[in-house]
Order: C-alpha cells, then structure tokens, then sequence
C-alpha cells in the first residue's frame, strides 16, 4: 500500500515528468513540483530539472525523501501543460484532495493529443505553403510545398519509430521532402526552388527549443538552457546538412 509521503513523491513526480515530455519548461516544471509538496505539507522542498532527468527533495519531518528519475523524449503538446497546471493550482486551492489530483493526472497521461495526426500533418502542409508565398512564391509554388510540408511531418513519425536518433530523423524527414521539391522542379522548371526548399523545411524548425532555452537562461537555470541550446543548434544542423544535399544535386 502507497505511503502518504510515496503518494506525495509519486504526484509531482508524476506531474513533471508529464510536462517535462509535453515540451514544459524546466522553470515550470520545477515550480509546479514544489507547489504541489508543499501544499502537501513537505519542508524544505527542492527540485532540479534538466530536459532529460527530474530531482525531487524534500524533508517531513525528521525525514529526508529524494527521487530521480530519466525523463525521455515526447512529443510536444501544450494541451497536457496547461491541463497539469490547472491540476496543480486546484491542489493548492483545496479543490482537490491528493489523492483526486494524482487520479487527474494519471488521466492526463493517458490522454490523446488534442488534435489527430491527419490534422497535425495538413497543418504542417499549410504553413510550409503559407510562408512560402510570404516569401515571394507563387500560388504554383505553394501546391507542392503544402504536399512536402505534409511529407516531412509523416515522416517524422514514422522514421521514429525504427529510429531513435532525433537528429538523423530530422536529417532523413528534410531530405524526402527537399527531394520531393527537387523532383517538382525538374518536371516543372518555372517553379522557384529555393522559397519551395525553405518552406519544406519549416515544420522542421526548432522554434520551440529556441524558446525554452532562452526562457531557461533567463528564469536562471544555465544548463537546461544550454542544453536546449544545443538540441536546438543541432537540429538546424541536420536541416542544413539535408538543405545542403537537395541542393547540390
């Protein structure tokens, strides 16, 4: 049977390590924790996250409790974000007993994305084509960069799961979509290859590491910061080196 001090540990354990993946930042996530134990009544309450691995210390008592545990990768979903928040504060509120919120949470993890993959995949297309034209396209231009952008959303997902190096997925993703340019551009000579290029690649981008990262270095936490940094640099990397490839052929 689960201890009421297991039973706190086990919640906010739960509850960063579902924000953590969900594409929190590490601020949030450490903020949320502790909250949450101290609301259970836990003293001297400590956290620590990297985007890889979640520390929780706190005292009750003439008791010490500590956790680590190894957070991987997950896809980002803003929707379990804002539903562990609204958790977390209805805890701290009263409006919740620990054990209903651990309930909720549990319920969170389960949860499907908000919005299915059909339309996760044609919204990539849509914004691949949309900036294309901002970029100085044509609506000719837009038609096969819509179809890409889709191309390398599919793809991400489906590399993934016999492939489990982010980076050479990306790498691989950009690479069938600037292909599928290329392609479109030896039929059709009067399309613009570059705007096209740059367009296929946007679902690719790392807005979302750039954000946090920056984010993270200035709430102070220097090496989830850096670290996101480096994901997100290395991510352009892989961009670059299969931009780089379409091109030279």
């Amino acid at each position: 049977m689960m201890t009421a001090n297991n039973h706190v540990m086990e919640t906010c354990i739960l509850a960063g390590r579902i924000m953590l993946k969900s594409g929190a930042e590490t601020y949030r996530v450490e903020d949320t924790m502790a909250h949450i134990a101290q609301a259970a009544g836990m003293d001297d309450v400590y956290s620590s996250v990297t985007p890889s691995t979640i520390i929780l210390s706190y005292c009750d008592g003439d008791q010490d409790h500590t956790r680590m545990i190894r957070v991987f990768r997950g896809s980002v979903d803003l929707n379990k974000v804002t539903l562990v928040n609204q958790v977390s504060r209805h805890y701290v509120s009263g409006q919740l007993t620990l054990e209903q919120a651990h309930q909720h949470l549990l319920e969170i993890e389960q949860k499907k994305p908000q919005y299915p993959a059909w339309m996760q995949s044609l919204a990539s297309g849509f914004a691949s084509g949309s900036f294309t034209v901002l970029l100085g396209g044509t609506i000719w231009d837009m038609i096969p960069t819509m179809i890409a952008g889709m191309l390398v959303n599919k793809s991400i997902v489906y590399i993934e799961q016999v492939m489990r190096v982010k980076f050479f997925t990306e790498f691989l993703a950009g690479c069938v979509g600037g292909f599928f340019v290329l392609l479109m551009y030896h039929l059709f000579p009067d399309l613009h290859l570059n705007y096209m290029l740059i367009g296929t690649m946007l679902p690719l981008f790392p807005g979302m590491a750039v954000t946090n990262s920056l984010r993270d270095i200035l709430a102070g936490d220097l090496v989830a910061g850096m670290s996101r940094g480096v994901e997100a640099v290395l991510t352009a990397l892989s961009i670059a080196v299969a931009t780089a490839l379409v091109l030279s052929l």
